[in-house]
């Protein structure tokens, strides 16, 4: 256990030794809520996808993690550990979790939305319960957070393991019970040595495995399917619970953080030198800000905006890397003066421009070629930055960012959370399709877009209805003629949604689609029932 994990409940049967840290009360809630948790996920996803379960599973576990953290543990000699209340902090993350989940069961994300919705959701099940029951994320730094969140995926390896070293062996003693609990241990104990050894031995030999089959009918690629995946959901949920049910530290991570020592010269040159090459940069740009949507002399759209779009992304996030690290090495009498504020003003205001650049470069490329999921998200990054540099520039000039890092955090979530809101895939189609139906023109398209049927059905269930609504006009351009094309579509469709969602992994935009492929006229006779 390490050592800045010394806040958990001591073992009172562990001796004490000097410099060593604490360590947690045995306890059975923590492996038994595990296995619980484990159990319901495995029962809520067996054979099928994610939504409705999802939300469930995450509702589940968040309260769990509540409840093991306001509940009352009984240790060993009658000793009592309380009950902790829970953080603000960690109550709002586990509640953005949830959104995220909710949001699988609504929405029929994209798949490269999908994966950054998965992803805040586990980032926020990691902070959420590492911080359930200790203060402070609020005003903790970025290098605390990304700890925490490193200490979290350690701890989806070791915390099952912790949950089994704790978990109070000494107190279950079958051969001080009666006949009937010594049975059951026994034929528990029994059942796991049947099944892997018996599965093993049934593998090894055609012959002998016909015979199990007969004498116990076991499934047994069912069994070991069955188990494995159980096993999986169990660590996950011990890995997810420990930090929240042991009362561990959020991070293992110690602080690094250097005394402050650079003065006004030594951060000043290379910010200034940061600022002079964000304004020549700006200057660059004025002849086409000016011009509104002309290109610059021999560049492509290509070039000019998907290229151009990303690296002034990546400028503008690492400017924010650099503003706070030079702030963090910074003695705090020169953080106070008026020269180091306008200094970082120098940076920002600039960079400003550098922004409205790559915001310029996205609204061309739209105006060019409709939207696409890659510029949704590009949009919503472009959103997340200006709200994350706004923050920082106050905690800039007010000469204090200890609370930056968690508004930086729930804005990023928050954004995320928006975008699935607002149905990417629907607000594609949508606008694409207008596009070609009010036959669009500009002076950066002098002939009026199609939109890909293909794509758009590929964005998943949230693009059906305007598809469905406009398949006369969405008829694919490769084929020989519109009713062929026409029947296609309606192939493709019956294919991927006649299939009615089960329960479990009930979708909304998935429903919705499913009842609108009933309505579709019938497959055509010859069709192959696979989609490509």
């Amino acid at each position: 256990m390490n050592q800045i994990d010394a806040l958990a409940p001591r073992d009172p049967s562990a001796p004490a030794q000097i410099g060593m840290p604490a360590r947690p009360a045995r306890a059975a809630f923590p492996l038994l809520a595990a296995l619980g948790v484990g159990l319901a996920a495995h029962l809520l996803t067996r054979g099928t996808g994610l939504g409705l379960n999802l939300a469930l599973l995450t509702a589940l576990f968040a309260g769990v993690s509540v409840w093991g953290t306001v509940r009352q543990d009984h240790a060993r000699h009658g000793q009592v550990q309380r009950g902790a209340v829970p953080t603000p902090e960690g109550l709002i993350l586990l509640g953005v979790a949830v959104a995220f989940a909710v949001g699988f069961t609504l929405r029929a994300a994209p798949s490269e939305l999908a994966f950054l919705n998965g992803v805040g959701l586990l980032l926020a099940l990691l902070l959420g319960t590492a911080f359930l029951r200790f203060p402070g994320l609020s005003g903790a730094g970025v290098g605390r957070m990304v700890g925490a969140a490193f200490t979290g995926g350690l701890r989806l390896v070791y915390g099952p393991l912790a949950l089994l070293e704790r978990f109070p062996w000494a107190r279950v003693r079958p051969a001080q019970s009666g006949g009937l609990t010594r049975a059951a241990v026994g034929a528990l104990l029994t059942v796991p040595v049947l099944i892997v050894f018996g599965g093993l031995l049934g593998r090894a030999d055609d012959g002998f495995g016909a015979v199990i089959h007969r004498v116990f009918d076991w499934p047994l690629d069912g069994v070991f399917q069955s188990g494995f995946t159980l096993a999986l959901w169990v660590a996950l949920a011990g890995g997810l619970l420990y930090p929240a049910v042991l009362s561990l530290r959020p991070s293992v991570i110690p602080d690094f953080s250097a005394q402050p020592r650079l003065g006004l010269v030594e951060v000043g040159l290379p910010l200034g030198a940061l600022s002079a090459l964000f304004v020549a940069f700006v200057v660059t740009q004025l002849p086409y800000f000016l011009s509104g949507s002309a290109l610059p002399g021999g560049l492509t759209f290509a070039t000019y905006i998907r290229q151009g779009f990303g690296e002034l992304m990546t400028v503008a996030f690492l400017t924010l890397s650099v503003l706070l690290g030079a702030f963090t090495l910074t003695r705090a009498d020169v953080r106070a003066g008026v020269a180091y504020r306008l200094l970082n003003l120098a940076v920002l205001l600039p960079l400003a421009l550098v922004i409205l650049s790559a915001a310029n470069r996205w609204r061309l490329y739209t105006l060019a070629y409709g939207l696409s999921e890659i510029r949704v998200l590009g949009a919503a990054f472009l959103i997340w930055v200006v709200l994350t540099l706004a923050w920082l520039a106050r905690g800039l000039w007010r000469g204090d960012v200890r609370h930056f890092a968690f508004p930086a955090l729930l804005a990023g979530f928050a954004v995320l959370l928006g975008t699935t809101a607002l149905d990417p895939a629907a607000l594609i189609a949508r606008v694409n399709v207008h596009r070609q139906m009010a036959a669009v023109t500009n002076d950066l398209r002098t002939s009026p877009q199609r939109a890909d049927v293909w794509e758009l059905l590929r964005l998943g269930a949230g693009s059906v209805p305007l598809i469905v609504a406009n398949l006369d006009t969405l008829s694919p351009t490769t084929s020989t003629n519109a009713f062929e094309g026409r029947q296609a579509v309606i192939d493709r469709l019956h294919d991927t949604y006649d299939h009615a969602p089960g329960l479990r992994e009930w979708n909304l935009a998935q429903a919705r689609a499913h009842a609108l492929a009933l309505t579709l006229p019938p497959r055509s006779a010859n069709h192959d029932r696979s989609p490509d």
